[in-house]
């Protein structure tokens, strides 16, 4: 009798050990599901601000393109993890198809910062695509020419709000009178263009800031040093017209910048 009831301990026992290694492993791949689950919302909301956060017509196709294969990835992989719930296959269909119009539609003109707030926050989020473009790289989910392609085109769009502010800051100088900070403004706005090393891709854009400059200038040297105030308002806006047109044609030249095509 004795032999019958170790028997049954010994084999109570290995099923206890069996049960509680098998509880030990659901629990486990339940938790690990869901991290996973909450780092692809994480990840898809990230994704989702970055592709809404720009103004319309602020990001390349090509970099539009990229968030939204990143959102319908997410959205794929949580639809799979939670099937019951309906608005991850919303989010797939709803990304798949502005991906679609995306490739149907031809680049936007460039749109252009104007305001301070839109700047610092345009800043913020190019960061954040810079970083999601990098470990897309480091995953391997892009190749180096592509990686490259991508970081150049943000690039020059964090170049061109750099630029973009110091115009905003021209302008506003020009409207209170202040020619001589116009100037300024403009003038680091030149530098930043020649100071980037892309060739001669900015040799237009620089010659119209020239150009802005150099009527300011001739403005600037017809009024006496400290004269300069807000009573100049209507002069200032006479020599703003002028400078607008130059602008104008500098960011038509502008949004003649070559994108690189970018083959999945």
């Amino acid at each position: 009798m004795s032999v019958y009831v170790i028997a049954i301990i010994l084999l109570l026992l290995v099923l206890l050990a069996g049960y509680l290694f098998l509880s030990h492993a659901i629990e486990k791949r339940r938790a690990r599901r869901q991290r996973l689950i909450t780092a692809l919302r994480a990840r898809r909301n990230s994704f989702r601000d970055l592709a809404t956060g720009f103004p319309s017509g602020f990001l390349s196709t090509d970099l539009t393109a990229l968030l939204y294969r990143a959102l319908i990835d997410c959205s794929e992989q949580l639809s799979r993890l939670e099937p019951s719930d309906p608005t991850h296959t919303e989010h797939f269909n709803l990304y798949t198809n502005l991906l679609a119009a995306q490739k149907d539609t031809a680049d936007q003109t460039r749109v252009r910062l104007d305001n301070p707030q839109q700047i610092k926050e345009a800043q913020g989020l190019l960061q954040e695509l810079h970083k999601f473009v990098m470990q897309q790289s480091a995953l391997h989910l892009i190749n180096q020419v592509q990686t490259d392609a991508y970081v150049d085109q943000i690039n020059r769009l964090v170049l061109q709000i750099s630029v973009d502010g110091h115009v905003f800051n021209a302008r506003q100088s020009q409207q209170i009178g202040k020619t001589r900070l116009a100037i300024h403004y403009y003038t680091l706005a030149r530098k930043a263009l020649a100071t980037e090393k892309a060739g001669r891709s900015f040799d237009k854009q620089i010659a119209q800031l020239d150009s802005v400059i150099a009527k300011l200038q001739e403005k600037a040297d017809a009024t006496p040093e400290g004269a300069e105030a807000p009573s100049e308002t209507k002069p200032a806006a006479t020599a703003d017209n002028t400078s607008s047109k130059e602008w104008q044609q500098f960011n038509e030249e502008n949004d003649k910048w070559k994108k690189k095509q970018i083959y999945d």
